[in-house]
């Protein structure tokens, strides 16, 4: 039997390219061959403004056919957020407010539409890198060399920053005491997140990041909520960071980095990742993932309890294992640095390591 596992790139140097499409058609202000910078603007679009359905009738207590006869404004009339749309006296007076500045675009129905007004977006390059392709009135793709760690849980936010290491082991927690001022405008990287005062004070010192292995299930509301991107290599939980990805983002400690901690539909589709840009470049192109089985000799890394987080290579199948739990399923056995007897772990339970 074949086993086709999801794949993550652990790489001290390759080469990626990363799209930055705008919002919709507009102006590109880069050409093909410029050398872009984070904040650099790549372009800019104009996109439709919101727009706002007020329930007049509902709001004022009367028949809809009656709300003509209390309007305070017309089609067509500008408005400011706060001012007033409609009036009713009485013993008990009732105003309804614009939610939003823009213009009255319609009303009827008992309804008024305010449609605020076009806004300018801006987008930038996001990653220090090479413009690669121009994709008209649409976007780019940058060509970024340096370290890249596909990770399995990000916050969606973005961002960079230099790496600061906080921790001298994988296994230990970010603590309030790791954290003062001269961790401001860092990316701060640690063993797990596990402790809401270390969150609040990283917030409170303006950080650009976090990087961990893992954050503690109570933290991720918090987590997600951040100002800035937070990514975890091995997920959410309290686990530690895989040796791996530990001594790779060690070696790379006081350079800038960048975090991209946007995922969906789970570890193939979009995956949260962190970039290292480095001066050298590979001979080859952008890594490819190549559609292959699992065989003996693949670099796997454990997912799941109790061995999460541990890399190590395929010794052997061994296809109807029986776990502790009593149940069957096909398992491999995993050599890992440093333990002398392989572990033995369910192959759904693995990820290939690509590098």
């Amino acid at each position: 039997m074949r086993f086709y596992l999801p794949q993550t790139v652990i790489s001290p140097l390759t080469i990626v390219r990363k799209e930055r499409r705008l919002p919709g058609r507009g102006d590109i202000l880069v050409r093909e061959g410029d050398r872009v910078e984070p904040v650099q603007v790549i372009g800019r679009a104009m996109v439709p403004g919101e727009f706002r359905i007020v329930n007049l009738a509902q709001m004022l207590g009367v028949p809809r056919r009656a709300v003509r006869r209390y309007l305070k404004v017309k089609p067509g009339q500008e408005v400011r957020q706060g001012d007033v749309l409609a009036a009713r006296g009485g013993l008990v007076r009732r105003v309804c407010r614009a939610p939003i500045g823009g213009t009255v675009t319609g009303i009827g129905g008992g309804r008024l539409i305010i449609e605020a007004p076009p806004q300018v977006v801006e987008v930038r390059a996001g990653y220090p890198g090479v413009v690669r392709r121009v994709l008209r009135e649409e976007g780019v793709v940058i060509q970024v060399a340096g370290a890249l760690i596909q990770c399995t849980w990000g916050n969606q936010q973005e961002g960079f920053g230099v790496l600061r290491l906080l921790t001298d082991s994988r296994e230990k927690p970010l603590r309030v005491r790791m954290i003062d001022a001269s961790c401001r405008g860092t990316v701060l990287i640690g063993g797990i997140l596990a402790d809401e005062d270390a969150l609040n004070q990283a917030i409170e010192m303006q950080v650009r990041g976090i990087i961990v292995g893992g954050v503690a299930p109570e933290l991720l509301e918090k987590a997600a909520q951040a100002p800035f991107p937070i990514v975890a290599t091995e997920g959410p939980g309290s686990v530690p960071m895989s040796p791996r990805c530990f001594q790779l983002l060690s070696t790379y400690n006081g350079r800038e980095a960048v975090l991209d901690g946007r995922f969906a539909g789970g570890r193939s589709v979009l995956r949260p990742e962190i970039i290292v840009p480095l001066p050298a470049e590979p001979g080859t192109g952008p890594l490819e993932l190549p559609d292959a089985p699992l065989k003996i000799g693949d670099t796997v890394r454990v997912t799941r309890l109790p061995y999460a987080g541990q890399i190590g290579t395929v010794m052997a199948f061994v296809h109807a294992g029986r776990l502790t739990a009593g149940s069957h399923l096909p398992v491999v056995k995993v050599k890992v640095p440093d333990e002398e007897i392989p572990l033995t772990v369910p192959v759904f339970n693995l990820e290939i390591i690509r590098s």
